[in-house]
């Protein structure tokens, strides 16, 4: 897939967690619970540059988990660990 669709500029899910300093599992939670914008295509997720950048700008760091515990090590998105 291109850097560009109709939805606008996107990146694999993997890069959108190498820009955010998390795991890929904590994106797909962000997009899950609708914090980004992405799209599956053929099994492969991609993240809308647009709302990633918006995601960063107002969450003003790096990486921020979606957990609410945070030591319950039981999160199968990694951002426990």
């Amino acid at each position: 897939m291109s850097d560009a669709n109709e939805n606008g500029a996107m990146c694999t899910l993997e890069r959108a967690a190498e820009i955010l300093g998390t795991t890929p599992m904590s994106v797909l939670m962000h997009l899950k619970h609708k914090l980004m914008v992405g799209l599956e295509v053929n099994g492969q997720w991609y993240v809308t540059l647009d709302s990633l950048e918006a995601y960063r700008q107002e969450n003003d760091t790096a990486s921020k988990s979606l957990c609410k515990k945070h030591d319950c090590q039981h999160s199968s998105c990694e951002s426990c660990s």
